[in-house]
């Protein structure tokens, strides 16, 4: 008798059809995102690629639900993580999902940390809301500072955000958010402010600690120059839809969709004779192109 083959897990993200509208005073609601799907398996890693405005932090707000409602109106056939139905769950459920099934770090950490507050206080917090089984926070927080990459954590625990430099506040960002073991971390332009020398620093720290932790990871950003070495899969958006997704070596490669050529287009390259960065024409694009 031939053995059975093993069922394949469940994907961790699931979204089906998701639309996400915003309501205008005095005027039609704006339809951010438009009925985009989507499957994400756990440990894998996936850049959702787009300009300011595509809907990318919109669809990654939505998984958490952590757009207002209203103005926002988030609908989808299925939206779920780890199996939870995100779009049934009331206030409390969602707080328990937040920061442990799914984790957040966002471009500015200057702003996203408390000023008030040390980096102690900061992740003791997360740890006492999520893994109140930790005993010893202290030893728990200078682990983590280790793992990110942080000198000396130890001395680190006291400081206040303004004490910091910005790719060392995004490092304490990344510990404050892998500390409560996500199964899924989404990483929201977490260089766009940073030096080209840190910004790589913090891309190949993702890609290392997403291996290292089997975690689920989905990188935002304008940026295709960064996601060779971070992402399995794209996908590209352009006006609330997905236009494209694929393989990262596919999609970086041979491009099918016109928009996703244009932002390659977009990347400055060693050795290129290009005088100007050529111009994108959206009207083209939108009355012309397929989905694909």
């Amino acid at each position: 008798m031939a053995e059975s083959t093993p069922a394949s897990p469940p994907p961790l993200l699931r979204i089906k059809d998701l639309s996400i509208e915003f309501r205008r005073r005095g005027g039609d609601p704006m339809q951010a995102v438009k009925g985009i799907s989507l499957e994400l398996n756990q440990g894998e890693s996936l850049a959702i690629v787009g300009e300011s405005g595509s809907g990318k932090s919109a669809t990654a707000l939505a998984l958490a639900r952590l757009l207002p409602e209203p103005p926002a109106r988030i609908s989808a056939t299925q939206l779920s993580v780890s199996g939870h139905d995100v779009l049934s769950l009331n206030e409390r459920e969602l707080r328990k999902i937040r920061g442990k099934e799914i984790a957040y770090i966002f471009q500015e950490p200057s702003t996203s940390l408390n000023p008030v507050l040390t980096v102690r206080t900061q992740m003791a917090e997360s740890l006492a809301l999520h893994r109140p089984e930790v005993t010893n926070r202290d030893q728990e927080i200078i682990q983590w500072l280790y793992k990110v990459g942080i000198v000396e954590p130890e001395k680190r625990l006291k400081a206040y955000p303004h004490e910091l430099s910005g790719g060392m506040q995004q490092r304490v960002m990344i510990a404050m958010a892998l500390c409560c073991q996500p199964r899924l971390l989404i990483a929201d332009e977490p260089t766009t402010a940073l030096d080209v020398t840190i910004q790589k620093q913090i891309i190949d720290l993702l890609a290392e600690l997403r291996t290292s932790l089997n975690m689920s990871l989905i990188l935002i950003t304008h940026n295709f120059g960064i996601i060779r070495d971070v992402a399995d899969r794209v996908a590209v958006m352009f006006r609330g839809r997905i236009v494209e997704t694929g393989p990262v070596e596919q999609i970086l490669e041979n491009p099918k969709h016109p928009y996703t050529q244009a932002l390659l287009d977009c990347v400055p390259r060693m050795g290129s004779k290009l005088e100007r960065l050529r111009a994108i024409d959206y009207d083209l694009i939108e009355r012309t192109a397929p989905i694909i």
